[in-house]
């Protein structure tokens, strides 16, 4: 059989070894086995490798049912030795993506992702890598994104996607434009996080309820006092990891505040990045979930969380393979990334200039930029 024409995405596989692309037309071929003796043909036709798992492109033979190779995942699964595979449609194909070994994946870091998207819009966070290569990111200051919600199970990579986005903002806004408020009831939030970040800190990190209630107070007063008569400058962007937590410490004083900071904060140049494995209505207020727009998912562990944490079903969250892939889901857009990991941000990558424009806006707060 002639080999797959794999596809090295953006140098992330520059150095893709002869034992590797092997292994990928190895599997390939096991896969067109697998179906052909399930009476549901189809042929590889090509692929990718992304940090965290290999993509393969199938082409159904004329008669071969999508639901009927759908079904076979666990066959598929099973023939590349893989604990589970995604399968979506991607027009006229199917694609099946198999998890890397852990001792194959390719790490994301941050400062490497914003020497390459160095061109963007204010505001803008940095998430990671696209499943297309590109840099993902996500601008605060666009009307579809406001906020963002960031779900998954313990080990998915919640706390470091945070910090990354975090990080990526102070690095291009100065402290008179951007200020953060850190909460941090399972103290997560290292030395070497709050040293890259303290000159935008305002006020210091808390870590019980009493000390996030008066955060949250005095954030909710920014906001009336900028609804009457201020501007929305600087932005102010509270981070908080773990929110169910908080809620349940808290009690309504902190559900109704972060609740009103949802609805009315944006216009006001308040955002909110919350983390938590418990995004349900239960847990953290309908009110409150119903205005964290922008749903970045990892790996959740059924069907239903998955549905619960991005607000739309379908998005295979639950098959995701945890230690940053996620999946970010705006309206009806979803798109698969490996999270930026936060790594030391040196000088020359700490302070890069802000600059206007960006290649691949898709109307919905999320860019992809092309990758250089």
């Amino acid at each position: 059989m002639n080999p797959v024409p794999f596809i090295r995405v953006h140098r992330i596989e520059a150095d893709m070894s002869r034992r590797m692309m092997t292994r990928l037309n190895s599997d390939s071929d096991q896969i067109e086995a697998v179906l052909r003796d399930r009476k549901a043909p189809a042929t590889v036709v090509g692929g990718k490798v992304t940090p965290g798992f290999v993509e393969y492109l199938l082409r159904p033979y004329p008669g071969t049912k999508v639901n009927a190779l759908k079904a076979l995942r666990a066959d598929i699964a099973l023939a590349v030795g893989s604990e589970d595979v995604r399968i979506a449609q991607q027009g006229g194909h199917l694609a099946v993506q198999v998890s890397r070994e852990v001792e194959t994946r390719r790490r994301v870091r941050l400062s490497a992702l914003m020497e390459r998207a160095s061109k963007v819009a204010d505001y803008t966070a940095v998430l990671g890598l696209s499943e297309d290569g590109a840099p993902l990111m996500a601008r605060l200051s666009a009307p579809e994104v406001g906020h963002v919600l960031i779900a998954g199970a313990t080990g998915s990579g919640k706390t470091l996607l945070a910090q990354s986005m975090i990080l990526s903002l102070c690095a291009r806004q100065r402290p008179r434009q951007l200020g953060i408020i850190v909460i941090d009831p399972k103290l997560r939030a290292d030395n070497a996080f709050a040293r890259h970040i303290e000159e935008h800190l305002l006020l210091p990190i808390a870590h019980d309820a009493t000390s996030a209630t008066e955060a949250l107070r005095r954030v909710c007063d920014v906001m009336d006092r900028r609804i009457i008569d201020g501007p929305p400058v600087p932005r102010i962007v509270v981070m908080i990891d773990e929110l169910a937590d908080l809620c349940m410490t808290g009690g309504p004083v902190v559900v109704d505040a972060l609740t009103r900071i949802a609805q009315r904060g944006r216009e006001s140049g308040l955002h909110l990045i919350v983390c938590t494995q418990k995004p349900s209505a239960k847990a953290i207020g309908p009110l409150l979930k119903a205005n964290l727009p922008l749903r970045l998912v990892g790996k959740v562990a059924s069907l239903e969380d998955a549905r619960t944490a991005a607000g739309v079903p379908g998005t295979g969250a639950e098959r995701l393979n945890g230690r940053g892939d996620f999946v970010a889901v705006t309206g009806s857009r979803v798109i698969r990334f490996q999270a930026a990991e936060p790594d030391v941000l040196t000088p020359s990558v700490g302070r890069l200039p802000a600059q206007p424009g960006l290649t691949g806006l898709y109307g919905s707060g999320l860019e992809l930029q092309a990758a250089r």
